[in-house]
C-alpha cells in the first residue's frame, strides 16, 4: 500500500515553517520545522558584500523581496553594482523598469562587469531540506504533493496599485463561489502574473519532477489553518484573523463559506484600532474606501454578514498577534494540531486533503 506524502512549506518574512505529513498518519508525529525565512539569509549575504566593497550578481527564482530589497538598495547607494537575471529581478519589483530604476543592472547571461559576489535564490530549498532530513532517516524522494504558501501580490495585468489588483483578484477568484478552498490552486492553473507562485512550481520541479505542486497565499492558508483548530465551529460563522509580519487578513467564515474578507498592513494597525476594524467588519460597516484611503488592501463582502454579535467565535494566529493581547477582544490563539506555527501548513494540508477527497468541510 502506497501511502501519500505531502510536504507543505509555509514561507513567510519571519520564517518559513514546514511540515511532512503522512496520509492517514497522525498530525501530531509529522516532522515539523521552523527556521528562519531565506530572504533574511540572503539580505544578510548582500549586506556583508556590502561591507567588503564587492559587488553582487543575484540570480535563480523570484522569491519573496522585503530585506532583500532593502539591501540591495543600500549596496547600491554605498557605490557597488548589482546585477540580476530577470528571474532573480521580479523578486524586488513586478516590472523590471522600476528593477533598473533602483540602479541594478539586469543581465541574462548570469555575467558580471567585475569580479563579484554570486548569490543563488531560492526560497523553496528542497535540496537543503532533504539534506537535513536524511540525517534522521526521512526523505522527500516520494513526496506525492509539494503544498506551498508564499505571499504574491501578483504582476497587475493592467494599470493600478498592487493593492487594488490584489483585492480585484481575490473577488474575480471568489465572486461566483466565495469557498475558501478556492484559493488553492494546482500548478497548471496558477495565472501567469503571479511570477512567485509560477517561480515556486518552478523550483519544487526542479528538484522533484514527479511531485505534484499546489500553491496557495499565505493569508487565506492561514486563515484555513485557524479554522482547523479543534475548539473552531465548523458550522456557525467565525471570524479568524491573522496578523502576519506584513499583512493582516480577517475572514468570516462558516464550514469553508466566506461572507467576507479584509485585509491591510500590520504596521498601520495596533490593538484598538484592529479590534474598531475587526468588529466593523463583521457587522458590515466597514468600507473598502476607508481601508484603502488609509493604506490597506481592502474589505470584500459576498455575503451578509452576521455582526459581530453573531460570531460563533473569534480565532487569531500570526506572528504579530501579540497587538490584540489587552486590547478586550475575546479570541482564542489558533493551535492546530497543537501547534501554533503551523497554522499556515496545516492549513494548506488541510485545502489539498480536503479536494483531494472532495469533502465538503475542512478535514485532515
Amino acid at each position: 500500500m502506497v501511502v501519500l506524502k505531502t510536504l507543505a512549506l509555509d514561507v513567510g518574512a519571519g520564517t518559513v515553517d514546514i511540515l511532512l505529513h503522512r496520509e492517514g498518519g497522525l498530525l501530531e508525529n509529522s516532522v515539523k520545522m521552523v527556521l528562519p525565512s531565506p530572504c533574511k539569509a540572503y539580505a544578510k549575504m548582500i549586506r556583508n558584500a556590502t561591507e567588503l566593497g564587492g559587488d553582487v550578481l543575484l540570480n535563480g527564482y523570484t522569491i519573496g523581496g522585503g530585506p532583500i530589497t532593502s539591501a540591495v538598495k543600500k549596496h547600491v547607494s554605498a557605490g557597488h553594482s548589482v546585477y540580476m537575471t530577470s528571474s532573480a529581478a521580479f523578486t524586488l519589483r513586478n516590472d523590471l523598469d522600476e528593477v533598473r530604476q533602483l540602479g541594478v543592472k539586469i543581465v541574462e547571461d548570469e555575467h558580471c562587469d567585475s569580479e563579484c559576489v554570486s548569490i543563488f535564490l531560492d526560497e523553496i530549498k528542497l535540496a537543503n531540506i532533504e539534506a537535513l532530513l536524511n540525517a534522521y532517516g526521512e526523505t522527500l524522494k516520494d513526496v506525492a504533493t509539494v503544498a506551498i504558501s508564499v505571499k504574491d501580490h501578483g504582476a497587475p495585468t493592467e494599470k493600478m496599485t498592487n493593492r487594488e489588483f490584489r483585492m480585484k483578484t481575490i473577488h474575480e477568484m471568489l465572486k461566483d463561489d466565495p469557498d475558501i478552498k478556492r484559493f488553492l490552486l494546482k500548478e497548471n492553473n496558477v495565472p501567469g502574473f503571479f511570477l512567485r507562485m509560477k517561480s515556486a512550481v518552478k523550483a519544487s520541479k526542479d528538484y522533484l519532477p514527479n511531485a505534484e505542486v499546489v500553491l496557495m497565499d499565505t493569508s487565506p492558508s492561514a486563515i484555513v489553518g485557524c479554522l482547523m483548530d479543534d475548539r473552531v465551529s465548523k458550522t456557525s460563522p467565525v471570524l479568524a484573523v491573522n496578523v502576519g509580519n506584513g499583512h493582516t487578513m480577517a475572514a468570516v467564515v462558516s464550514g469553508t463559506r466566506i461572507y467576507g474578507l479584509y485585509e491591510a498592513h500590520t504596521s498601520q494597525l495596533n490593538g484598538q484600532s484592529l479590534v474598531d476594524i475587526l468588529t466593523r467588519f463583521a457587522d458590515g460597516s466597514l468600507s473598502n474606501s476607508e481601508v484603502f484611503g488609509a493604506g490597506g488592501h481592502g474589505v470584500i463582502y459576498f455575503d451578509d454578514m452576521p455582526g459581530f454579535n453573531g460570531l460563533d467565535m473569534v480565532v487569531v494566529t500570526g506572528p504579530r498577534r501579540g497587538i490584540l493581547a489587552g486590547s478586550g477582544l475575546d479570541y482564542i490563539q489558533a493551535t492546530p494540531g497543537g501547534d501554533v506555527m503551523m497554522t499556515g501548513t496545516i492549513g494548506i494540508l488541510a485545502a489539498v486533503h480536503t479536494i483531494r477527497s472532495k469533502s465538503n468541510r475542512l478535514t485532515l
